[in-house]
């Protein structure tokens, strides 16, 4: 029986995105650049059981396949093609060891303990009311810490304020903790002032920013989430980028999603909003997708109708 491309390739991803253009750094297993979408410090490559996994706070998540496909544009035909002639001619490399698991939980613990609960006036809540925000009740599920060391690229640049927002897997545990680095009540002068800390899978997870029944929706960013709550008055999840909304597993108490899209160029939340819905409506959900009637996201759209009223 012929080997499947991922079979043949497996153990040589490396060698194998090194012939496609990836460098030393964006394969060194830290956060960098990513060679799909060019966003600095959100690409990490990990490259779990030899399969060439990766993770990008915009692209999403996959493995050595998708890489090359979003690398080059070409098709699933033509990068297997392509991987398996490079994958003849390069050695196998020893599969790498999965990071230790048990001290990054330790260490989401303790940033979560050396943060706060939001509270009126704080530069948490200044920074989401200066987006346009506002709150009675903050979420649980965000608090602020009141200096987070920022690094790039491994150099370390500072220490800032950031809000914390904790990403739960589908189970609804904690996974890990999504960061915003702020200052003076705004985003913070670093190349990624958004991202996501090491911890456990969240594929299917979501930042669950408010108590929801029968009826949920879902937005990609935090900020969009909580803009889409205030404009259609139910609560929203987030789920953190497009390949999150994809991949969302509703908890077993929700009947009716709305899912709420970015409005994209690209149309990558658009896709990423149908794939959901085609998916959800197969296991039996009510389904909504919501697309904002400008292009941006529902945060802009809140922001426009703030304006309006005020002239």
């Amino acid at each position: 029986m012929r080997l499947s491309v991922r079979e043949i390739a497996q153990g040589r991803w490396p060698s194998i995105l090194t012939a496609f253009g990836l460098n030393d750094k964006q394969l060194s297993g830290k956060h960098t650049s990513c060679p799909a979408c060019g966003g600095k410090d959100r690409f990490r490559f990990d490259d779990k059981d030899g399969r060439g996994t990766y993770y990008c706070a915009q692209c999403g998540a996959g493995d050595g396949v998708a890489l090359v496909m979003a690398v080059t544009g070409l098709d699933f035909k033509s990068a297997a093609a392509e991987i398996e002639q490079i994958a003849g001619v390069v050695p196998a490399s020893p599969t790498k060891m999965p990071p230790d698991v048990d001290a990054a939980v330790e260490k989401l613990k303790r940033v979560w303990r050396e943060s706060a609960p939001l509270a009126h006036g704080d530069e948490g809540m200044r920074y989401l009311a200066g987006r346009g925000l506002a709150f009675d009740s903050p979420p649980k599920s965000m608090r602020l810490h009141p200096g987070l060391s920022y690094y790039d690229d491994g150099q370390f640049i500072g220490r800032y304020t950031a809000l914390m927002a904790m990403v739960c897997g589908p189970d609804g545990k904690a996974a890990t903790l999504h960061r915003t680095y702020i200052k003076d009540g705004k985003k913070a002068p670093v190349p990624s002032p958004k991202k996501l800390m090491t911890g456990k899978p969240i594929t299917g997870g979501a930042i669950r920013l408010f108590p929801a029944g029968s009826c949920l929706g879902i937005a990609e960013g935090v900020e969009t989430a909580l803009a889409a709550s205030a404009l259609f008055q139910k609560p929203i999840w987030s789920c953190v980028n497009a390949h999150g909304i994809e991949t969302f597993v509703p908890p077993a108490n929700a009947e009716r999603i709305t899912i709420c899209s970015d409005n994209d160029e690209n149309f990558v939340g658009q896709k990423a909003a149908f794939t959901a819905a085609h998916r959800l409506w197969k296991q039996g959900f009510e389904v909504t997708v919501m697309i904002p009637p400008m292009q941006g996201d529902w945060l802009d759209v809140l922001n426009s109708r703030i304006a309006t009223s005020k002239n």
